[in-house]
């Protein structure tokens, strides 16, 4: 649904009052403006080109600021301004390009302040596009509130509404699909609720952390921008209450927050505790909410007595995802006095008064996992005993149904938690206004009964199913091992069509054409109304949520596993707007040429100079210069601060690197910066040197060239299909960012640009002297349309066996093209699963910075470290004999895991420290090489090995650790180490 659709009117009046401008006044008067403190702020222009306003606004606030301007001297002036500071690239972006055209995604600002003349200004359609519902721009005197389209709907319950049908009413989510953010978390422990409402998602996360990076998150309630990921405020929980269970309900203003204690009303705006709903031992056996739902301005609540108390498990273990499944405290349901979600009142409370309406009293315990409420009734049932209906705007009873037929179908709790069957604690009733449905972890059938009486409809063999009501039939989705799915005739159970089966323990969601569900590696998305199936193969749906729908967008994440993930963390997509997203509507020039006239220096390099990532365009870390026999520190300086650089290279007795600041620089013999020029966007790899000039991938979708000897600028070309930013990880870069880095071979510049296979991948050819383009493939994004999965840039660039390559994640673990004309070379696959894996360094770097090495001797004998994909897993350092004639090479992966079955050969020796490398450079006689002892990142090293034994030449320590790849050697035998630190080091040889 295009904007003009959903907002004629506003649109007409923003393009009226588009010609006024914004003129004087400081930041701190802005600030009160705009009445924020944290989220994006985009910038048209500068209060009388002003750069110490953005230093300002910066630092009196903990907003992101965008800031574009047409003026590139200006931008410069801004861009060193914001360096000093401290603020670039983190919380300051520097952007060119005109006003008319924001160059930030769709509803991606809180708030937008123009400062331009009005021939540079955006029009009110396009700051409507840039702007999130209830963001505000400032334009002139007038203050404009952007409004919420209509058709959006919230989730505002866990499993959506009362009825507990994880089914959205959201009309604009549909059809294709964009990434609108990635952001944190990246992990979660378990277990993890979510609702949505009011553009903000509440994340609940809770006791159980089975990998160190989830100890953070442990008892923590977060509050994030549902629009651009931003963590808009945190809390803690309860220690020792379990949330798994329907407790959470999101309105426009506040969260509704059950417990063992009270129902709090927190304020969605500042996550303080406004008010407290309590309800007395008159009426319950105790203060504990076991389940509540909303509806009108009266709050439902199943309460009752204190269950067993739950110790918060934190974790040592390293790496990503996986964890121990195991009966934890609690989860065996033996006693309905003691556990989880088991109470004997509910009641009905006013929300104005806060004072209750009725309540109803069993004598038997209710299982909360099976209480559900429609327009009318609250349904409620007790195991093995009865089933009950309840009148929601009276509390008396309806019916309540103790055949032995419906109870002998439903059966007994049957003990869940483990992968294949899900989570005990997953609620497995659900209701229509016609028909119950019982199915879930807990289930051995499918039952069905009459809402109107209790009465048995029908069943069915299988109750281990995620259901999903929808209007046309109820979509039924798992579970492992089995052959398929099923949508039921609501009346009779007939199978009314069969779709792939779900894996194991996520439950399954729906929009308004689709129905989401885990995959064998990736989310299964069934088109419902042709009933024919797709692969989003970055990220599964996260364990306890689903793919939650609300807003207009999606949500994944975070994550409790590394199950085929390539994306960690809570990532939020947009129904995608295919013509609008692949048109360049800006008149943005894609290929921006400097001064191409003037003569390029020459640089002088040598043929062993480190002129590329990992020493060649195979990254293979061979050296054909011979590591010196010892070395001294000769300089150290510090490149970058508060950002991570990327690894150097060397060429013409200069050091060439850059940062995620989007800083580019040239640091000559002696430690001297000759020159310092910056792009736009983080870049995440280091330069490549060639034909005298220095050529660089940023993460604001460009590859840029410079003179090497004094940096120049010479062009640059916009990779992707426009200028269009997103917020990864608190980063504004594009929604391609060149984020592999660039490959030269001989007159060409490769680059790929793009994150999901969803969003589009496209790689170019570009002429290494003048910029322009060669030959570009657009398509490989989607190589099986079918199933909708295609190539997703998850690596580095390389050239192998002549064809350019990069890992792609998912389905294809390498993404392979024809270095002529770029046609993608993998075979299309139908499939809707996957099984590769990656932590690409530029968004994962505290995983994906360990290297693999598989280099072979001129002996024949191979030189071997493998590190697994998330640095979590190393097989040590070896020296292995040749192989037996015929004998084939082991098949190692791309993405550096550990290699495939069978056993490694008999190592001729073995490096007995657990040392784990983040570079390598190699010679047949000599292994230089960064790295710490295992678990020891403080003790870092520079090391030189000899390979002949595996004895050490000589170590050196390092202040910090060294980058991935971080290490370079020049012709003269010069090391070069860059590291996390910020720092570059120098050693030169031992005379």
């Amino acid at each position: 649904m295009g904007l003009r659709s959903v907002f004629p009117a506003m649109l007409a009046t923003m393009t009226l009052c588009s010609v006024a401008t914004v003129s004087g006044g400081q930041a701190t008067d802005d600030l009160k403006r705009m009445e924020i403190d944290k989220g994006i702020v985009a910038l048209v222009g500068l209060p009388d080109d002003k750069v110490d306003y953005l230093i300002e606004v910066c630092r009196a606030s903990e907003l992101t600021v965008y800031f574009q301007t047409p003026d590139t001297q200006l931008a410069r002036h801004a861009r060193r301004t914001a360096d000093a500071a401290g603020y670039l690239g983190t919380r300051l972006f520097v952007d060119t390009g005109s006003g008319r055209s924001i160059h930030l995604g769709n509803n991606t600002a809180d708030r937008v302040l123009v400062f331009d003349s009005d021939t540079n200004a955006p029009s009110g359609r396009e700051i409507l596009r840039v702007l999130r519902p209830k963001g505000v721009a400032i334009v002139g005197d007038q203050t404009i509130t952007k409004p919420v389209p209509q058709g959006v709907d919230d989730w505002s319950h866990p499993y959506h509404g009362p009825d507990n049908n994880p089914q959205s009413d959201d009309q604009l989510v549909r059809g294709s699909l964009r990434t609108q953010f990635i952001g944190y978390p990246k992990f979660s422990p378990m277990p993890e609720q979510t609702v949505v409402a009011g553009g903000r998602i509440y994340k609940a996360m809770g006791h159980i952390a089975h990998k160190a990076n989830q100890n953070e998150m442990l008892n923590t309630l977060l509050c994030i921008n549902a629009y651009n990921g931003t963590i808009l405020w945190r809390r803690p929980l309860s220690a020792g209450f379990m949330l798994h269970r329907n407790t959470m309900v999101a309105t426009d203003d506040a969260l509704y927050l059950g417990d063992h204690e009270a129902c709090k009303i927190i304020d969605g705006r500042t996550g303080e505790t406004i008010d407290e709903i309590k309800v007395g031992t008159d009426i319950s056996d105790g203060p504990v909410w076991k389940w509540m739902a909303m509806r009108h301005g009266i709050l439902f609540a199943l309460v009752g007595n204190p269950e067993a108390k739950l110790e918060t498990q934190r974790a040592i273990r390293r790496g990503l995802g996986h964890w121990p499944w195991g009966m934890w405290d609690g989860h065996d349901y033996n006693d309905p006095r003691t556990s989880f979600g088991f109470g004997r009142t509910l009641v009905a409370i006013d929300l104005k008064t806060k004072e209750p309406l009725w309540h109803y009293r069993d004598d038997e315990f209710l299982d909360a996992r099976a209480v559900c409420m429609n327009e009318s009734q609250i349904f409620c049932y007790c195991p093995g005993k009865f089933l009950a209906s309840i009148d929601r705007y009276t509390g008396k009873l309806n019916w309540k149904n103790t055949d032995k037929d419906l109870l002998d179908a439903i059966g007994d709790n049957q003990k869940a938690q483990h992968y294949i069957t899900g989570y005990a604690t997953t609620c497995y009733m659900k209701c229509s206004g016609d028909y119950l449905f019982f199915a879930g972890p807990q289930r051995t059938r499918m039952v069905v009964a009459s809402a109107h009486d209790g009465k048995l409809a029908w069943t069915h063999p299988t109750g281990n199913l995620q259901l999903v009501l929808r209007d046309d039939g109820v979509w039924a989705a798992g579970p492992q091992k089995s052959e398929n799915g099923m949508k039921f005739d609501y009346a009779t159970g007939e199978v009314l069509a069969t779709f792939p089966a779900r894996r194991a323990c996520t439950r399954a969601t729906g929009c308004a054409d689709s129905i989401f569900y885990r995959a064998n590696g990736g989310t299964v998305r069934v088109l419902t109304e042709s009933n024919t199936a797709q692969h989003i193969d970055p990220m599964r749906p996260p364990c306890q949520d689903g793919v939650i729908v609300a807003g207009g967008h999606l949500y994944w994440g975070p994550w409790m596993c590394g199950c085929q993930l390539s994306l960690y963390g809570n990532i939020g997509l947009r129904p995608g707007d295919d013509a609008a997203d692949e048109t360049d509507d800006s008149n943005e020039p894609r290929w921006v040429r400097g001064d191409m006239h003037a003569a390029v220096e020459s640089l002088d390099v040598n043929p062993g100079d480190w002129t590329t990532f990992r020493g060649n365009n195979a990254r293979t870390d061979a050296s054909s210069v011979a590591i010196p026999a010892d070395v001294h520190p000769q300089w150290a300086v510090q490149v970058c601060r508060d950002a991570l650089p990327t690894a150097p290279v060397t060429a013409g007795d200069m050091v060439f690197l850059a940062d995620r600041t989007g800083a580019v620089q040239a640091i000559d013999g002696n430690g001297k910066t000759v020159w310092k020029t910056y792009t736009a966007g983080p870049v995440y790899y280091p330069p490549a040197v060639a034909k005298n000039r220095v050529y660089v991938g940023s993460a604001d979708g460009r590859v840029y060239a410079y003179a090497a000897r004094d940096g120049r600028f010479l062009w640059s070309y916009r990779v992707g299909p426009k200028d269009y930013r997103i917020s990864v990880y608190d980063r504004l870069v594009s929604a391609w960012p060149v984020a592999g880095g660039v490959v030269v071979d001989g007159d060409t510049v490769y680059a790929a640009a793009g994150i999901t296979h969803y969003d589009g991948t496209h790689v170019v050819a570009l002429d290494a002297v003048t910029g322009s383009l060669k030959v570009s493939n657009t398509t490989s994004g989607t190589l099986e349309r079918e199933v909708n999965n295609g190539i997703s840039l998850q690596g580095n660039l390389t050239i192998v066996d002549g064809e350019l390559r990069f890992l792609a994640g998912g389905v294809y673990e390498t993404a392979r093209y024809d270095l002529e004309t770029l046609a993608c070379l993998n075979t299309p696959r139908a499939q809707v699963n996957s099984q590769f894996r990656t932590a690409f360094y530029p968004y994962y770097p505290a995983y994906g910075k360990y290297v693999s090495l598989d280099y072979q001797c001129s002996d024949g004998c191979q030189l071997s470290h493998d590190a697994s994909y998330e640095g979590s897993q190393f097989v040590n350092l070896a020296r292995q004999p040749p192989l037996a004639p015929g004998t084939p090479k082991p098949y190692k992966e791309a993405a550096r895991w550990i290699r495939r079955g069978g056993e490694a050969p008999k190592a001729i020796w073995q490096d007995k420290g657990n040392r784990r490398f983040t570079s390598f450079a190699v010679t047949d006689d000599t292994l230089l090489a960064t790295g710490h002892p295992d678990g020891n990142e403080s003790d870092s090293f520079l090391v030189s090995i000899n390979t002949r034994d595996g004895s050490d030449n000589w170590i050196k320590p390092l202040p910090a650790l060294a980058v991935k790849g971080g290490v370079s050697i020049d012709h003269a035998g010069r090391i070069s180490v860059a590291l996390e630190n910020g720092q570059l080091l120098r050693f030169a040889p031992e005379d």
